[in-house]
């Protein structure tokens, strides 16, 4: 069973943090997390285990910083293609049942908040080695401007068939950095190529949850949902860290009841609050219908 298949016929749970994960397991947070894939791949594959041990569906590979731009930091582009390609080594090695090739944005924006030359060209490349490698499809995540991102899908879409995910990023108010609201950028990303669209990072769950809302009411397609474990807030004068898999995982069916068929964790989750998102939503059924995409070229 493909991912398509599996994702028209349950709930599928997708796995949690990569770089907090690695920061709490020792990585300094002034190297690239992506080049571990090369110099610590038997670190990568453990956190890959503990995911599908817990319970994941979808495993990301350790390839979210791994396109030219961001690499050129660490003066680390001719190791693009051997980064990606060794990030879905990883991730098959841990038995993960779907490996999503995660790509996130060059992070560098022209003044006027658009995007940068070359920056179809560079996320076409990192995409086109994710799918030479064997992914089963794309997750695009963390995309604060919409603008970037539907460049990103469509440069995407252009080299491959494969199923893509795209998430965007929001505040509080459920609008993105370049203020673009779900009515709005829903349409953007599915007319660019997106099979999924959804929210991840941002504030924690209660916010994903309002995005996920309005996401539900601008479009048919399946949604999904990947937020932090939560913010500090104020409960009764004090203040406290929402933080907890119980907590997170509360979240999961109300997800899943707005449209999302496919969920899991951003910033500050682990394996405990997969394990716990994936107890939640056991076998439910997609919320959904899925639609093979037509328009792709392979």
């Amino acid at each position: 069973m493909d991912f398509l298949d599996a994702l028209g016929q349950r709930v599928l749970v997708c796995d949690g943090a990569m770089g907090s994960a690695l920061y709490e397991r020792g990585v300094f947070v002034n190297q690239s997390f992506d080049a571990l894939n090369l110099g610590e791949p038997g670190l990568v594959t453990e956190l890959h285990r503990a995911y599908v041990q817990a319970g994941a569906d979808v495993v990301e590979t350790n390839t979210f910083g791994a396109n030219r731009v961001k690499l050129a930091g660490f003066d680390l582009v001719g190791d693009l293609e051997g980064i990606n390609q060794a990030g879905v080594r990883l991730a098959r090695e841990a038995e993960a049942p779907f490996v999503a090739g995660a790509m996130g944005p060059l992070g560098t924006f022209v003044d006027d908040g658009g995007v940068p030359s070359g920056a179809a060209e560079a996320f076409a490349e990192q995409a086109s080695v994710l799918v030479e490698a064997g992914v089963d499809l794309l997750i695009l995540e963390t995309f604060g401007r919409v603008a970037e991102l539907a460049v990103a899908v469509e440069a995407a879409r252009a080299v491959s068939s494969i199923p893509i995910v795209a998430q965007v990023s929001t505040s509080e108010d459920g609008l993105t950095r370049d203020r673009v609201a779900p009515e709005q950028f829903a349409g953007v990303l599915v007319d660019a190529g997106a099979t999924v669209v959804g929210v991840n990072c941002g504030e924690g769950p209660a916010s994903t949850l309002e995005s996920v809302e309005r996401l539900a009411e601008a479009t048919a397609v399946p949604l999904s949902a990947q937020p932090n474990a939560g913010a500090a807030r104020e409960v009764e004068g004090r203040r406290l860290s929402l933080s907890s898999p119980e907590f997170l995982a509360s979240y999961a069916r109300r997800f899943v009841a707005e449209g999302v068929g496919l969920v899991g964790g951003c910033c500050g989750t682990g394996p405990e609050h997969i394990a716990q998102i994936a107890s939640a939503v056991s076998g439910m059924a997609a919320p959904r219908p899925v639609a093979t995409p037509v328009d792709a070229t392979p």
